[in-house]
This record gives structure tokens, sequence and C-alpha cells, in this order.
């Protein structure tokens, strides 16, 4: 147990003295067996304190990312904002289509607009077809401000343009004048392009 403390230290407090620390916890880690460490991990998920919570779903992300899908997308539901949050942002960065549903639930359901934009941010950084019907629905309806300034609909246009691999929404130091110019983002384009795809996605599932 003490040793499981100190690699969840190494992972999640940054020492700039040594910046290599965090890789060297995981390579301890996956030395030590890989598979039973992050069952241990996994038990404590569970933990009273949501910060412990969050290191966890750091941890496991880090120590095997495809194994760790499934119970970070559970940690979606957890009852603190802040760890439905960190699983989102983590989720965009190491998360597949099995997240995608859960993650559209959050987007559309979450009593926190910043959760529900973090939600839509992942979907984007997964960037699977499967999510754009939801996508759609939240960048017309869910225009609610989160302590930053960002909307769940702003970042479901900027999912959009992730998955389709477009630049609609972004500031770029090419596109600058001319959004100062008055020229919004086409999302008009956005949509009928986004629904284009999720046609042949869908099509060729079929």
């Amino acid at each position: 147990m003490e040793q499981l403390e100190r690699w969840l230290d190494a992972i999640n407090r940054t020492d700039l003295s040594d910046p290599g620390r965090r890789e060297r916890a995981l390579d301890e880690m996956r030395a030590a067996d890989g598979s039973a460490v992050f069952d241990r991990l996994r038990e404590r998920l569970a933990a009273d304190d949501p910060e412990a919570r969050c290191a966890v779903i750091t941890a496991l992300v880090l120590l095997d990312a495809r194994r760790a899908v499934e119970p970070v997308a559970a940690m979606l539901s957890d009852p603190d904002a802040t760890v439905r949050w960190h699983a989102c942002g983590c989720l965009h960065d190491f998360g597949d289509d099995r997240a995608v549903p859960a993650l559209c639930t959050v987007m559309r359901d979450d009593p926190d607009p910043q959760v529900r934009g973090t939600a839509a941010y992942a979907l984007g950084g997964i960037a699977s077809p499967a999510a754009i019907p939801d996508l759609l629905a939240v960048l017309g309806s869910d225009n609610e401000y989160d302590e930053l300034g960002h909307s769940p609909s702003s970042s479901a246009a900027t999912a959009l343009d992730d998955i389709l691999g477009t630049d609609e929404t972004r500031i770029r130091a090419g596109d600058h004048l001319r959004r100062l110019a008055g020229r919004e983002p086409d999302l008009a384009r956005l949509r009928s392009e986004a629904k284009a795809l999720h046609e042949r996605w869908s099509g060729g599932r079929a």
C-alpha cells in the first residue's frame, strides 16, 4: 500500500527538478506486475476523497489506457463534478469508441455546463462519427456558459471540427483578420458536412 501511494504521488505531482519521475514510477508499476497494480488502483476509485479518485483515474490511463477506458467512463457518473470533469479530460486524451455512449449522456444531461462542455471536447478527441447526432443536438441547444465563458454548444462545434478535420471554429493566425471583419464560423456548413459524414459512416456499418 505504501508503495502504491508513492507511485500515485509520482504520477500526479509535478516535480520540475525531476522530470522523469512519472515515467520511472510507471516503469516500476509495470515491472511489479502491471495487471495486478491496475486492479489495486481500480479498487481505489471508491476512495472518499474526490482528489484521490482523480489521481487514480490519471494513473489508470497512464498505466494501461485501453484497459482503463471502461472504469474511467464509469466515473462519469461520479457525484463530484470535478471527478466527472477530470474523467472527461482523460477520455479525450486516452479514450476510444467504447466511451462514446457515456460521454454523450454526460454531454446531454450533466448538471454542470463545464462538465457537459468537456464531454463534448472529449468526443472530439475520440473523433468517432457515432457521436455526431448528439453533438449536433447540443450544438443547437445548450448555450449555458460555464465559469470560464465557454458553452457546451461551442465545445460541440469544436468537437465536430475535430471529427471532420475542418477549422470552422478555430481562431488561427491565418484567419484572425477574417474573424475580426465579422465573418462568423459557418455552422450551417459544419452541420451539413457532419450529417453527410454520419450518413456515410452509418451506411457503411449496415
